[in-house]
């Protein structure tokens, strides 16, 4: 969904006093503009304004200055709304899938109108700066990579430096060549691969298909381990000291909706999401968390059917405990950290946000302002795979790499090291 985007501040204090900005504006002074050449006293003018309660005629808004008015408090509420029920309400999940960048431009394409509100454009231009601010924040720019910043230059690559390669690869090579897949793979010269969708799919039946591509694997890439379970994939280099895939089930808070569909034959599909790995890299043991977290609806089912509004409930359910059970065990987890994979999630959402607040988001190694992964092709929008670290952990590199139309997700390139 620390980012240096900001992604773990609390959000409780956002929009502060904006309402009350907003309230202010319409006590604005009506002579602001009297002295302007041609200005023609609002008293004077008929069915200019309403009498008040003193007799005295209140003038009235320009038409114009009350739409733009409308505009601008429209976008500030809907802002409101959404920092307080993101990541908290199954039925807000559509409203969070706009992409990102939408805080940024909306604000930025009302500067304009404001300026046809002359009464009262100061005070709407304040207010979106509030917003402009905000919505830098919830758009997970990269202000690293602006000129001056720091785009991880500041931390040269060491010679034990570890790469990793974190990639959703969209049903493994299903409909693609197999041997240009596995080329693509070795092409990123990773120590540590973190794979997921390790599985094929019945189109007719709607459900995970298991498959098992570990043998041909081994063949190809002999000098790494190889860890799977459920749909996740992990390979490395590095010793694995110890695997453990996180089971969300016990985090569920309605097993029968979050559970594994009546009838699956693939219920490791559904509890684990998450596949955790120790490795030893050098003289130190570093847990690599490969993580699918679920998506929160399915665009291919029909809004107005009751199946729709329940796979989104349940997949709420299954989204919630896992993100649960990641952080139970990072709570008890102290070597250094790197959770990577694809969150299905915005640097605007809620429950990615809460995850900043005990992880760094790899963004200020960057060099890109505003690094996407989805959908990868000409016109990707969304950045719904990251990469977060915890502990003595120094990030050299942090970029996307193209999947060359193998995966509608791009692969996270990741360099670092372990002090």
């Amino acid at each position: 969904m620390a980012v240096h985007h900001r992604a773990g501040r609390p959000d409780g204090d956002r929009g502060t006093g904006m309402s009350h900005l907003l309230t202010s504006i319409t006590a604005a002074d009506p002579a602001a503009d009297a002295g302007a050449p041609g200005h023609i006293p609002a008293a004077d003018v008929p069915g200019a304004g309403t009498r008040g309660a003193a007799g005295r005629r209140q003038p009235r808004w320009p038409l114009r200055t009350r739409l733009v008015f409308a505009t601008v408090a429209g976008w500030s509420l809907f802002l409101a709304v959404f920092l307080w029920l993101t990541g908290t309400q199954w039925w807000w999940r559509p409203f969070e899938l706009m992409p990102p960048l939408s805080f940024v431009a909306v604000p930025l394409l009302l500067v304009p109108l404001v300026l046809l509100a002359r009464p009262v454009r100061a005070r709407l231009a304040l207010v979106l700066v509030g917003c402009l601010a905000l919505g830098t924040d919830l758009a997970g720019l990269n202000m690293y990579a602006l000129p001056g910043g720091r785009g991880g230059a500041d931390v040269p690559v060491t010679a034990d430096a570890v790469r990793v390669f974190a990639w959703n690869t969209e049903y493994w090579h299903d409909g693609d060549d197999p041997e240009r897949f596995y080329a693509y793979l070795a092409d990123q010269r990773a120590d540590v691969y973190l794979l997921s969708e390790h599985v094929g799919w019945d189109l007719a039946g709607h459900r995970p298909v298991r498959v098992d591509h570990r043998a041909e694997l081994r063949e190809r890439f002999p000098d790494y381990e190889i860890v799977a379970v459920g749909e996740l994939l992990t390979m490395s280099r590095y010793p694995v000291v110890r695997e453990h895939a996180l089971d969300a089930t016990p985090y569920l808070t309605d097993r029968r909706l979050g559970g594994p569909p009546p009838g699956s034959d693939f219920a490791d599909y559904y509890r684990h999401k998450i596949l955790r790995t120790d490795l030893l890299v050098g003289g130190s043991v570093l847990s690599a968390y490969n993580v699918h977290i679920p998506v929160q609806l399915d665009v291919s089912m029909d809004p107005r059917q009751r199946e729709f509004t329940a796979f989104m409930r349940a997949q709420e359910i299954r989204r919630q405990a896992h993100h649960r059970a990641v952080a139970a065990d990072l709570a008890g987890n102290p070597a250094p950290v790197l959770l990577a994979g694809d969150f299905n999630a915005t640097s605007a959402m809620g429950e990615l946000r809460a995850l900043g607040c005990r992880l760094r988001d790899a963004l200020p190694a960057s060099r890109e302002i505003h690094p996407v992964s989805w959908p990868d092709g000409s016109t990707p929008l969304w950045r719904l795979d990251w990469a977060f670290t915890a502990g003595p952990v120094r990030v050299h590199d942090y970029r996307m790499a193209p999947s060359r139309g193998m995966s509608d997700h791009r692969g996270q390139l990741v360099t670092l090291s372990v002090s």
